[in-house]
């Protein structure tokens, strides 16, 4: 991987218990529920907040964007989020707590290197830096069948009115997500709930050993399964005169915003 460049994980990675190895970053993990409840959900939500942090949405946030709107720039272009996220101490450590969670060793930062470590046993095994946090972000919340939600890159577009177009698509977004209301039926202890009351083999006692990432497949597979099964038995009763039952349908790769 690239210094910031995205890296799509296979969905045999993202099944995988084992952390993912980022070149230059160290090992990404998809969390246990266990070391969720652990750490608490309220703060597991908070994390997956801050991993959806783009710089409109910090700016939006803490209020500075008509300051941000007064540079050059030239300026402009030498501040990123990570910058702004670092230029604080409160939030500085609430990095390093998010991304000592998702990474495997330990995460300390580095005042001089301007950017944390990840350390294991056998020393250093990683770096996060201005260069590669986001890409490192967008790792984590694939792991954690998370919904892409970063906004485009403007800095690229050259033309005026194209620029004005995209940004107003984006701040219509925006609003439109504040005014979505959650579904109560997809919150994390409903799913667990009903993964471990409908599968064959997990029960409330063993499914906090699934990563977050495997409950999530868990329940999509579960769901399919369920449309399936009356498929068959619909057509088992009174046939397929149209011929749309699909009979390897159970099997089919799901397809997801992660996938």
């Amino acid at each position: 991987m690239k210094a910031g460049d995205p890296l799509k994980l296979g969905y045999f990675e993202l099944l995988s218990p084992d952390p993912v190895q980022v070149p230059s970053a160290g090992g990404v993990k998809s969390p246990t529920l266990r070391e969720i409840s652990s750490l608490g959900y309220s703060t597991y939500r908070h994390y997956l907040a801050v991993l959806s942090l783009d710089l409109d949405a910090y700016l939006s946030m803490t209020g500075t964007a008509e300051l941000y709107a007064l540079l050059s720039e030239e300026e402009k272009a030498k501040m990123t989020l990570f910058d702004l996220l670092l230029s604080s101490q409160p939030s500085r450590e609430l990095i390093r707590n998010m991304l000592d969670f998702f990474m495997e060793g330990t995460v300390t930062f580095s005042e001089s290197g301007h950017s944390f470590l990840v350390c294991g046993g056998s020393g250093q095994t990683g770096r996060i830096t201005r260069e590669n946090y986001l890409a490192v972000c967008d790792l984590i919340g694939q792991l954690n069948y998370l919904k892409p939600r970063r906004s485009e890159d403007l800095s690229k577009v050259k033309s005026k009115k194209a620029l004005e177009i995209m940004k107003k698509l984006q701040k219509g977004r925006a609003e439109k997500e504040k005014l979505a209301k959650a579904d109560q039926n997809m919150e994390l202890g409903n799913i667990i709930s009903a993964v471990a009351n409908r599968s064959h083999s997990l029960h409330i006692l063993n499914i906090w050993d699934l990563t977050i990432y495997q409950l999530w497949d868990c329940f999509a597979r579960l769901s399919g399964n369920n449309l399936y099964n009356i498929q068959s038995m619909s057509v088992a009763a009174w046939g397929d005169k149209n011929h749309s039952f699909d009979a390897s349908a159970w099997f089919k790769k799901i397809e997801t915003e992660n996938s």
